[in-house]
C-alpha cells in the first residue's frame, strides 16, 4: 500500500478488546506522518462507567448498540452480583449474549427501545465508537473530520447457539469464495444482516458519513500486517497476537486460505507453535481448537513449505519464545497501526484501487 493507493482522507479505527486504534488517513501525506491515537476500547470505557455506578451503589440503564462484550459484560455481571439493578433496552442488551431470554436469565430487565431510563439509574450509552469525542478530540488539535471511515471490530454474528461455530461458519464461507481482501470489507449494503455488532457500527456512522467500509479485526490485521513481511509475493502466515484473541491465517497470493483463533489468555507458545505447524500442514481441526476454548480453524490450501512467519499485535512478545523462525511485523513503523493499514488496504478494493 502507497499514500496514492487512493486519493481521499478517512478515519481508520480498529476496535480491539482493549484498545482502538485511530488512523487519520490522508493520500496526501506518506502514511508515517499521517495523525494516529491509540485509545482506551469503548467496552473498556463502558466498563469503567458501570464500576463507577457499581461503586456509588446506583442501578445502571444501557441504551444504544451492539456493541464488543468483554470488559463491559464482565462489569455488568458484577453489578448484578452486588445486588444492583441492570436495565436495558433489547439491541443494547444483545451486547451481552444475543438471546434475550439467557439475558433475562442474568437479571437484567428489558426495557422498550423509547423508554425513559428508571429514576435514579445511571444511562449508560453503548456502541464501538464515540463519533462526538474523537471528533471533539481532532478539534481539540484543529484536525477536521474525514467524512470517510473504515471500521474494524471481532463481530461473531447474531446466533442463539454457540457463538464460535457461528463465527467459523461465516469465516469459511468467505475463505471459500476465495478469501481476497476484496471479500472482507464490507459496505454498509453489502453486510451480511447477522453481522450485527458491523451493522450497528454502519448504521451509527451513516448519518454523518458519506462513505463507510467495514471490516473483521482479524483480516484486517492480516492484511495489514502482510506488507511488512520481506518477500510479500510468498506464502505466509501471519499471527495476530491481540489483547482478547489469536489468529493465524495463511496467506497465498493475497488472499487468506486458513485461519485458526483462540483466546489469547488460553493459549501458551508451545501450543501455538504446534498449531502453526498444523495449520501449515493442513492437519489442524476445527474440533481441536473448539474443544480447547478456541474459536475454531478452517484450511482449504496450504503452501508447499513452512512459509515465513509475520508476526504482529499488542502481545506479540509471547511469540519471541517461538521454536520458529518468525519476523515481527512493524508496518509503516507502527504495529499498533497493523489493523488500521489493513483497513485502508480494505478501503482502496472497494473503490478499486490498488492497495
Amino acid at each position: 500500500m502507497t499514500s496514492s493507493s487512493i486519493d481521499t482522507s478517512a478515519v481508520a479505527i480498529d476496535v480491539g478488546a482493549g484498545t482502538q486504534d485511530i488512523l487519520i488517513y490522508d493520500s496526501e501525506k506518506q502514511i508515517e506522518q499521517c495523525f494516529k491515537m491509540v485509545l482506551p476500547s469503548q467496552t473498556t470505557i463502558v466498563a469503567k462507567q458501570i464500576g463507577d455506578a457499581t461503586h456509588l451503589g446506583k442501578d445502571i440503564f444501557m441504551t444504544g448498540g451492539v456493541m464488543g462484550g468483554g470488559a463491559c459484560v464482565r462489569a455488568i455481571k458484577q453489578h448484578l452480583k452486588d445486588g444492583l439493578q441492570v436495565y436495558s433496552t433489547e439491541t443494547a442488551a444483545k451486547t451481552i449474549y444475543d438471546d434475550l431470554n439467557r439475558v433475562r436469565s442474568l437479571g437484567v430487565t428489558i426495557m422498550p427501545q423509547n423508554k425513559d431510563s428508571p429514576a435514579d439509574a445511571v444511562r449508560i450509552k453503548t456502541g464501538d465508537i464515540d463519533l462526538p469525542a474523537i471528533e471533539q478530540m481532532l478539534g481539540l488539535f484543529g484536525v477536521d473530520m474525514p467524512g470517510t471511515f473504515a471500521v474494524a471490530v471481532q463481530d461473531h454474528g447474531e446466533s442463539m447457539g454457540s457463538n464460535r461455530i457461528f463465527r467459523f461458519e461465516h469465516l469459511k464461507e468467505v475463505i471459500d469464495r476465495g478469501g481476497s481482501l476484496r471479500s472482507f470489507a464490507y459496505t454498509p449494503e453489502t453486510i451480511p444482516p447477522y453481522l450485527t455488532r458491523m451493522t450497528s457500527v454502519a448504521r451509527s456512522l451513516s448519518h454523518v458519513c458519506d462513505d463507510v467500509i467495514m471490516m473483521d479485526t482479524g483480516p484486517a490485521a492480516v492484511f495489514g500486517a502482510a506488507s511488512a513481511a520481506k518477500d510479500p509475493g510468498q506464502p505466509m502466515i501471519v499471527l495476530n497476537i491481540g489483547n482478547g484473541h489469536t489468529l493465524c491465517a495463511i496467506l497465498i497470493d493475497n488472499r487468506i486460505t486458513g485461519v485458526f483463533e483462540h483466546h489469547t489468555r488460553q493459549i501458551t507458545i508451545k501450543t501455538l507453535d504446534t498449531y502453526i505447524e498444523k495449520l501449515a500442514a493442513g492437519t489442524l481441526t476445527f474440533e481441536e481448537v473448539f474443544e480447547s476454548g478456541g474459536h475454531g480453524c478452517h484450511i482449504k490450501n496450504t503452501p508447499p513449505k513452512m512459509p515465513q512467519i509475520i508476526v504482529t499485535g499488542p502481545n506479540r512478545h509471547l511469540a519471541k519464545q517461538s521454536r520458529h523462525k518468525v519476523t515481527f511485523a512493524a508496518p509503516y513503523g507502527d504495529m499498533m497501526l497493523t489493523g488500521c493499514f489493513g483497513l485502508i488496504k480494505g478501503l482502496s478494493s472497494v473503490r478499486g484501487a490498488k492497495p
